[in-house]
């Protein structure tokens, strides 16, 4: 253009600053901006917001801020491009101070934000935003709904996940594949495996991510026939599966104890699908045998392993001997996952855990010994619990909780009542070298039990109870669900670290293999 003596004007320099926004041209990019300055044209349309998101897309968030304080209109594109450009620098205060400071908000300016809380996995905050823009009236897009769908997923927000789907139908919105197989996702995680299939049936259109969801939206809340059907049926239907589909269907065989089928599937992977098997799934199948009381065909496919096992495997496989009462092998893989993973505090847990349930309290105390002169804290068990879209958090022994004192009355009716059905407290996880009548005190205040009862006093007679843990289950808490279902006629689901358990009439659906 400058050799042809043809003058560049706005529309040049807005495509320009464009392309060296999306190739991170910094010096390109500021020669353009010296131009607008130098021929008036930094206050014409879309351009000063133009060179924001050029310096915010270069890493220059402090060049984009004076930029966009230098000029004398600022739309509010300008501000949505200021917001994501913290958000991109990793400044998520910076950029929640400028969204409160903006006279005027849109929906792209909520977007921005709800994507930056749920990248930061600060999901409650994501959700309060969301309250927030259908409060002012401004109706949520397709990107709204995906980023939000992924917040509720993970918290486990079942009510505002139904909101979503039903405000999506009302408002007639139509959902592309993204969006499909967020919803599919959200509603596998918040365990409602039959809104989530309701959702895949309705798709025109499907890839092998809306497969893969729907597999392991089936895996996790214990439908693991139906999960190896639906992979089959991808398989039929052309679809080539990949590494995180085969996590997934090999998942719902390890919960469901389908060994035979999970067989059948490892071997597929080369040969039918050119998939070499990762460490991910080799513990898969380790897990899978081990659950199902296949101890030594566990240890045989370990030392048949192309790859070295890591501290996942040998944490399967300590777990299921366990559960099975193998002293001897439990103690081998104790040896081999201290071997492994010297040092982590989820090895140091699991195996003060084992430890102790095998009564080698000299083994308890080496362990616990080394965590504390390590400085390593073990994790404290908090679940959650949703009531009215309002999510009530709860850790173990915690009385910060406004209604307490309401929740121990219901505590204490629950203990009554439960054993007198049977129940009889499970303390063989607790790793203290205490009487009896301790360690059932030590379990009583379990985060799980608490979440329950607030549950329980909290929502009408026949509601389910759903409660999201952030650890695995212990054996005493699941025998207490499974004891809470019966008496109270309520289902119960709690979804731990590992998966979904569904309490009905005093069964779970994981069959006791927690």
């Amino acid at each position: 253009m400058w050799q042809s003596d043809v003058r560049p004007d706005r529309v040049t320099a807005l495509t320009l600053l464009s392309a060296s926004a999306d190739f991170g041209q910094l010096k390109i990019g500021k020669q353009c901006h010296c131009y607008v300055m130098r021929n008036g044209l930094l206050h014409s349309e879309n351009v000063g917001t133009a060179i924001i998101d050029m310096y915010v897309k270069c890493g220059k968030p402090e060049l984009a801020r004076a930029v966009f304080d230098a000029l004398l209109r600022k739309p509010v594109a300008s501000w949505n491009s200021l917001v994501g450009g913290y958000l991109r620098n990793g400044n998520l205060e910076s950029a929640r101070k400028i969204f409160d400071e903006m006279p005027r908000r849109d929906v792209v300016s909520y977007n921005t934000l709800i994507g930056g809380f749920v990248q930061e996995t600060r999901f409650d905050e994501a959700i309060g935003l969301f309250r927030e823009m259908q409060r002012v009236g401004i109706k949520p897009d397709r990107i709204t709904l995906a980023s939000i769908a992924t917040a509720c997923g993970i918290v486990g927000a079942l009510g505002v996940a139904k909101w979503i789907l039903f405000y999506i139908e009302h408002e007639g919105i139509e959902c592309d594949v993204h969006l499909f197989t967020a919803l599919i996702d959200m509603f596998g995680r918040c365990g409602d495996p039959v809104t989530a299939m309701r959702v895949f049936e309705k798709m025109k259109r499907r890839d092998p991510s809306a497969w893969t969801a729907i597999i392991r939206a089936m895996a996790a809340s214990g439908c693991g026939k139906l999960a190896v059907d639906l992979f089959d049926k991808m398989i039929q239907e052309g679809y080539k599966p990949d590494d995180v589909t085969l996590v997934g269907v090999l998942t719902a065989c390890s919960h469901c104890g389908l060994v035979d089928e999970g067989r059948r599937i490892f071997r597929s992977m080369e040969g039918e699908h050119g998939i070499s098997p990762q460490i991910i799934h080799y513990g898969c199948m380790v897990d899978m045998l081990a659950r199902a009381g296949h101890l030594e065909e566990a240890m045989q496919f370990i030392k048949g392993m192309p790859i070295e096992p890591n501290d996942i495997i040998w944490r399967s496989l300590l777990s299921a001997c366990r559960v099975h009462k193998d002293d001897d092998m439990a103690s081998y893989a104790a040896s081999r996952l201290e071997e492994s993973s010297p040092g982590g505090t989820g090895t140091a847990v699991i195996l003060s855990n084992v430890y102790a349930s095998m009564g080698k309290w000299s083994d308890v105390r080496r362990v616990r010994l080394e965590m504390n002169e390590n400085g390593m804290l073990k994790l404290p068990g908090c679940s959650s619990v949703e009531i009215n879209g309002a999510i009530h958090e709860f850790t173990a022994g915690d009385e910060s909780h406004p209604k307490i004192r309401h929740i121990e009355r219901m505590l204490s009716e629950i203990d009554t009542r439960i054993r007198d059905v049977g129940y009889v407290p499970n303390t063989s996880d607790v790793t203290l070298n205490m009487d009896e009548e301790e360690k059932g005190v030590a379990v009583g205040g379990h985060s799980e039990k608490l979440a329950m009862a607030y549950a329980l006093i909290s929502t009408d007679k026949g509601r389910n109870v759903r409660v999201v843990k952030n650890l695995r289950t212990c054996g005493d808490c699941h025998g207490y669900a499974k004891a809470v279902s019966k008496v109270y006629g309520r289902e119960i689901v709690i979804r731990d670290k590992a998966r979904f358990h569904f309490f009905r009439d005093g069964f779970c659906s994981c069959n006791d293999s927690w």
